[in-house]
């Protein structure tokens, strides 16, 4: 078994496990490894010490049922899921999410997760057009030549990285589902896209979230993008449901492609365009797409 897989193990059982006492001796017996090696093992995979990294999917977790939960108090959620008082969780929830316990349940935002890492897509660089099926994730790598442009009209907002925390997107994406329906150029299945427009060049990333038009929009009040005809690699994924997709799973494709694209040596912009077909809540495939440098 490699190294990578014993800490797999463990980020499995952690994960079924949330509700329920996790010491480091436990996950050392599953990992078959010396406490002292295990956590330095741990930390190095997952870039957080095994102690910290449970507290940080509880947190996750209890956010989830504080949002669906309004019969339990916020107490009774907070020691199911291991905090050994209020005061320790609240000060532990705002710490990672900029605000309250309470707070976040009377206003349920959109938070940016400490996610469980993929480890298998970490250790292994797939084969383009070979699709792979991976802890729910349905992913293919492939390259594709556009031959006719596509025309956005939306928004732009630029943000500060910060992770775990608020998702500071939420917002664009509301005021582009806003206007939507009076663009009357708009497509009509809706295709709609994300692009982060300068990754990894700063600490504040540009974003621009846009719905599909039939041809370049002139409005002042909107800004429009191109997608033009060129070369560009695709990562093609699905989830099982919207929410997930949005979240954990298009963040675990944004990471792998950065170590594929660096494994395969290919030259690309630092662009990422992330496409969402159709309008429906219930969709749960969307297509990265990164244009290559040739």
């Amino acid at each position: 078994m490699e190294s990578w897989e014993c800490i797999e193990k463990t980020t499995d059982y952690i994960e079924k496990n949330l509700d329920k006492e996790i010491t480091i001796n436990c996950l050392a017996d599953i990992a078959n490894l010396s406490p002292f090696y295990f956590q330095k093992l741990f930390k190095r995979v997952v870039s957080k010490t095994a102690m910290e990294y449970v507290k940080l999917r509880r947190l996750a977790k209890v956010s989830e049922e504080l949002k669906i939960n309004k019969k339990d108090n916020i107490i009774d959620i907070c020691f199911k899921y291991g905090f050994e008082n209020h005061e320790t969780f609240s000060r532990c929830f705002k710490d990672a999410y900029g605000l309250t316990p309470s707070e976040y349940r009377a206003n349920p935002v959109l938070l940016s997760h400490f996610l469980k890492p993929e480890i298998f897509l970490q250790y292994n660089i797939i084969d383009e057009d070979v699709p792979i099926v991976t802890d729910g994730i349905v992913l293919e790598i492939t390259r594709h030549f556009l031959n006719k442009p596509k025309y956005f009209a939306g928004y732009t907002v630029e943000v500060t990285h910060k992770s775990p925390s608020i998702d500071p997107l939420e917002d664009i994406w509301n005021k582009v589902h806003a206007i939507k329906a009076n663009i009357e150029q708009c497509m009509p299945e809706g295709n709609e896209i994300g692009i982060s427009l300068n990754i990894g060049e700063s600490e504040k990333l540009k974003y621009f979230a846009g719905v599909e038009t039939r041809e370049k929009i002139e409005d002042d009040k909107m800004e429009t993008y191109t997608l033009i005809d060129r070369r560009y690699i695709i990562c093609k994924f699905e989830a099982e449901n919207f929410y997930t997709l949005i979240t954990e799973t298009i963040n675990k494709v944004y990471q792998y492609m950065h170590l594929w694209i660096t494994k395969k040596k290919i030259n690309v912009e630092h662009t990422a365009i992330e496409l969402y077909y159709g309008s429906s809540p219930d969709r749960t495939y969307m297509e990265l797409w990164i244009p290559i440098i040739e």
